[in-house]
């Protein structure tokens, strides 16, 4: 037998890993969005489109000048459309990437206990109430594009303040609050829904928006639902639901602590978050 010398290399194996991972990686990203469709029927399309040459090129040697000139143009621009197609994705996935663990330095907390008591005791007011609210936390990413478009305010963190905003009837009580260091940044801001496709539609608007914040940054948002009282919070593209009101600032601050961390696969924990939506939706 003629010995087989082999020229693999620690460097090839290292080479493989690592694009294994990035492979893995994108697959994972890609199944939680809502991409994943049109990037399956690219992806058949693609495949057809080939094989579909292949045969004709058999049957025509020599031929499908056209064609294959049209596709030769068209071809390089196939990276600019997946682009347009998944800009959201490539967004919240690079804002994803930007918060890993690797990247963030060490820090402390992001609001001071004093500043989170007020707003726990206000949440559990508004709970008993059942007056709807959102507060959004600010941390590592910068919440500036959601304050710009809502109404400035630059205020002292207190419990009396938060239960006027969101009191009905006030001017400030529709969309969230921005809570930036020791200070209301800003009210009546708009958060982007989230895109996840296995949260489902009867879930609330507050509860959506708290989620698609939590997609996009590395804020915790805090939600309390008019409908039912409940007390609930979202990090990660996570919604923890509910949280007892006794436990609710301790909860907080833990979460504020935490290093920003990109989202975490729901799929662990989303048929119990399903059933918690539709036992809201239908209560």
């Amino acid at each position: 037998m003629i010995p087989v010398i082999s020229d693999f290399r620690i460097s090839d194996a290292i080479e493989i890993a690592l694009l294994s991972l990035a492979i893995y990686g994108i697959l994972r990203f890609i199944r939680s969005t809502r991409g994943v469709g049109v990037l399956r029927g690219l992806f058949l399309v693609v495949i057809g489109a080939t094989v579909l040459l292949g045969v004709l090129d058999r049957l025509a040697p020599g031929g499908l000048d056209v064609i294959k000139y049209i596709l030769s143009v068209v071809t390089p621009f196939f990276a600019l459309i997946l682009v347009v197609l998944f800009q959201q994705e490539l967004r919240q996935g690079i804002g994803r990437f930007g918060r890993a663990r690797l990247f963030q330095r060490l820090r402390g907390a992001s609001q001071a206990e004093h500043e989170v008591h007020q707003i726990a005791a206000a949440a559990r007011r508004l709970a008993n109430q059942r007056i709807g609210a959102l507060v959004a936390f600010e941390r590592e990413v910068s919440l500036k594009p959601f304050i710009e478009g809502a109404v400035s305010l630059d205020l002292p963190v207190t419990s009396v303040l938060l239960e006027t905003i969101f009191y009905p009837g006030s001017p400030l009580h529709d969309g969230g609050v921005v809570i930036s260091g020791k200070s209301i940044a800003a009210a009546s801001a708009i958060f982007p829904l989230t895109s996840n496709p296995e949260v489902s539609a009867r879930l609330g608007t507050r509860h959506r928006a708290a989620l698609g914040l939590s997609e996009e940054t590395d804020a915790v948002a805090l939600v309390v639902s008019e409908e039912t009282g409940e007390i609930a919070l979202a990090s990660a593209g996570r919604l923890e639901k509910p949280v007892p009101p006794e436990s609710l600032e301790r909860r907080l601050q833990e979460l504020l602590r935490q290093e920003s961390a990109p989202r975490k696969e729901p799929a662990a924990s989303s048929a119990g978050l399903l059933e918690e939506q539709v036992k809201e939706a239908t209560s």
